[in-house]
């Protein structure tokens, strides 16, 4: 089993920028809870895996992507910024107004 000591223990909560735990049972457990993971990571390293082959990423799936083209909609180019903003509701200058989100 990885020892784990009081030393160790309160370096690593240093590290970690964690208040130290003044129960002696809790760090006790603490203690024997981190020995047991690095205990698991022992036992991974002891596995064999020179005949697995990695892996370049999560999936093997890959993105379809449209051709990104302009659209042309009653035989004429796509509409100007002012047509927009005049299909919206409401609008101030250039900009579109949309009710609040988060109310006061």
């Amino acid at each position: 089993m990885a020892r784990i000591d009081e030393q160790l223990l309160n370096h690593l909560c240093d590290l970690a920028r964690i208040a130290r735990e003044n129960n002696p049972a809790r760090r006790e457990k603490l203690i024997t809870d981190l020995s047991k993971i690095l205990d698991y990571f022992t036992q991974l390293q002891e596995i064999d895996t020179d005949t697995v082959v990695p892996l370049a990423g999560g999936s093997s799936e890959i993105n379809v992507w449209r051709e990104d083209k302009e659209i042309i909609r009653d035989g004429k180019d796509a509409s100007t910024p002012e047509e927009l903003r005049s299909q919206f509701p409401e609008s101030q200058q250039s900009h579109l107004k949309v009710p609040p989100v988060f109310e006061q």
